[in-house]
């Protein structure tokens, strides 16, 4: 197990003492790459465990190119937004700031594989009506989505206070703070959209990557398909 991922877990100030002190070099980057594609890797694995086991190994695959893609992306605007409010931040810093807020909430996912096993296991249906297995993949979407998103915050809040010490006295922190949140959530679930399948609808074939990626949107398809469905229940 890398070292730099269990001093975030144990001892976040060492870790803000060594990117203060510029301590920390490409081999650390490369630890925290490295945890966030073993934890992502094992939780996309459950994630699309009900539908089936090919697109299980999909998911393990596609959910750490998911998580570091997000985090190439969002580190180049954050560092802009940084570099605009006077942070201090250099490109680096800011990569090992966005990375690990990543591996916090990837720790955060480690802890909830067992709680996402007893959903599907306990939970689930397999077979049924079209509005019932239609119900199960948006009650397993929407859960998942929650995970994810309570992963995310938290990762970033855990470092929130790491984050004052590190920019210049008169950075408006939680400006910053907001932004790169904001980054992250948008970038990542527009991604996701890109990149679906990643829960498996039962109606459409198992396939690494839907021939429609590019169509819609993330938010539309939530707002607009999954949750009226779920709040009328099937009705």
């Amino acid at each position: 197990m890398p070292t730099l991922p269990i001093t975030l877990l144990r001892d976040r100030d060492t870790f803000w003492d060594a990117l203060c002190a510029q301590e920390l070099g490409g081999k650390d980057l490369l630890s925290l790459a490295a945890f966030v594609v073993l934890a992502s890797g094992l939780y996309g694995a459950v994630l699309a465990g009900w539908r089936s086991p090919l697109l299980s190994l999909y998911v393990a695959i596609k959910l750490p190119v998911l998580f570091l893609g997000t985090t190439a992306i969002v580190s180049f605007f954050n560092w802009m937004a940084a570099s605009i409010l006077g942070s201090g931040l250099s490109f680096r810093s800011t990569v090992f700031v966005v990375l690990g807020s990543l591996t916090i909430g990837c720790w955060i996912l480690l802890g909830l594989i067992p709680v996402a096993l007893f959903f599907l296991m306990s939970g689930v249906s397999y077979s049924g009506t079209q509005d019932e297995l239609r119900y199960a993949h948006n009650s397993i979407l929407m859960t998942h989505i929650s995970i994810l998103a309570l992963a995310g915050v938290a990762g970033n809040v855990a470092l929130l206070n790491g984050l004052r010490r590190t920019v210049n006295p008169r950075c408006p922190v939680h400006a910053l703070f907001a932004f790169w949140l904001t980054a992250f959530a948008f970038v990542g679930c527009q991604m996701s959209w890109i990149l679906r399948p990643f829960v498996g609808s039962p109606f459409y074939p198992v396939a690494i990557i839907r021939p429609d990626c590019l169509d819609r949107n993330f938010y539309e398809f939530v707002f607009t398909e999954v949750l009226p469905f779920l709040v009328t229940g099937g009705i």
